[in-house]
């Protein structure tokens, strides 16, 4: 009979430890690009996930172990085809002999989730270098957003995908909205 009463107690305890999500999902909500821009431009986009590590998600929980969560899909491919996706909306061709060439680097993407005394903190990175090229000119500009934010309970991985696929989605709809890179992918 102890036994049994053991054994029930052991796991009604296991059961009750931390749940850490395993993966998180990545998808970009950029707006329909209605305005066609381009007409007879061809580009080529190619990604670079440049980050040390390929976790989006880390739990740094005060003394337990620290949970390191990966996306669930690339990040650098979600990016890319997000940005791909506009731009033939905008009515640009992508070919691999195409004179302009775009070149994303995904140096950050990175949510921390901390506790302190009675508060969850949880802060997103994001950074993506651009760079753009034709046969006359060319230039490099990063995009970053930051975010933070505090929670009496732990985020839930809803709200943790939701920061990191808000962030990359503003992003993407500022490099397709960038002046520069429209001049220079018109100018060839």
């Amino acid at each position: 009979m102890n036994k049994i009463v053991l054994l029930t107690c052991v796991l009604f305890l296991t059961g009750c430890g931390v749940k850490y999500p395993e993966t998180a999902n990545l998808k970009l909500m950029v707006p329909s690009q209605s305005v066609a821009v381009y007409t007879n431009s061809t580009v080529l986009v190619n990604g670079l996930d440049a980050r040390e590590n390929g976790e989006v998600l880390i739990y740094k929980v005060k003394d337990d172990p620290v949970v390191k969560v990966p996306s669930l899909n690339s990040p650098i491919t979600v990016i890319t085809d997000g940005l791909l996706d506009g731009m033939r909306e905008q009515g640009l061709k992508v070919e691999t002999t195409a004179p302009v060439r775009i070149d994303l680097e995904l140096n950050q993407l990175l949510v921390t989730v901390s506790k302190s005394k009675s508060l969850y903190n949880f802060k997103a990175v994001s950074q993506i270098t651009l760079k753009a090229m034709n046969d006359k000119n060319s230039f490099i500009k990063k995009y970053s957003r930051q975010d933070d934010r505090k929670s009496v309970l732990r985020p839930k991985i809803t709200e943790i995908e939701n920061m990191l696929n808000g962030q990359l989605s503003d992003i993407v709809t500022k490099i397709l909205s960038d002046l520069d890179l429209r001049e220079l992918i018109t100018n060839r």
